[in-house]
């Protein structure tokens, strides 16, 4: 009878443990306080938004222009005896609905792009952006660079609505900062859904 006592008590004091466990790891965990709904001048993607309003929404958003550059060195490998391109190229999305491919070399579309990037995507990758800001504390803490031989960065460039100056970030594509790599992905997640059209440029 005794020890049948105590095995209930010690899964009594078992489960307890657990329970106070689980409480801990629920109070320690990190909450990052981001809105599940857009508020702000982002409020309009709650809701379909009227085609005559898009031009004022844009005049709202506080970026002008989001760009993302993607640099790798090119090289020559002693294996194979042969060389690789360096791949150069940028991306630019204007808050007006435009969007600029220049690309030098190493990849499949060469020469200067043009396209349309939708309101709402736009809005969303700003709102994404503030949002990862506000993660970092400081826009100085997004993106890391590690000092290698042959880094593969990548440099974004936001330029301001209004007259603050341009804020530039780099991160390298394999080491470097998170926050910019979900940042990036978003980005080129959109770019690859955009028509564009080759021009003389």
């Amino acid at each position: 009878m005794l020890s049948v006592l105590k095995r209930v008590c010690l899964v009594c004091l078992l489960l307890l443990g657990v329970t106070m466990l689980r409480g801990a790891e629920e109070t320690s965990s990190v909450k990052n306080g981001w809105a599940s709904r857009p508020e702000g001048v982002y409020q309009f993607l709650r809701i379909p938004y009227e085609a005559g309003k898009a031009e004022v929404i844009r005049k709202t958003l506080p970026f002008r222009r989001i760009k993302l550059e993607r640099r790798a060195p090119g090289g020559y490998s002693v294996e194979t005896g042969k060389g690789f391109p360096a791949v150069i190229y940028y991306i630019e999305f204007h808050s007006d609905g435009t969007a600029l491919l220049h690309a030098t070399s190493g990849i499949e579309k060469n020469g200067v792009y043009k396209g349309e990037i939708e309101l709402t995507d736009y809005a969303r990758l700003c709102l994404l952006y503030e949002t990862l800001i506000n993660e970092a504390d400081d826009p100085a803490k997004f993106g890391h660079v590690i000092n290698s031989s042959h880094p593969v960065i990548s440099e974004l460039t936001l330029t301001f609505t209004g007259n603050k100056p341009v804020r530039k970030h780099r991160n390298d594509v394999n080491f470097g900062d998170f926050k910019f790599w979900v940042f990036e992905n978003v980005f080129e997640n959109i770019e690859s859904n955009i028509k564009w059209v080759k021009t003389d440029e």
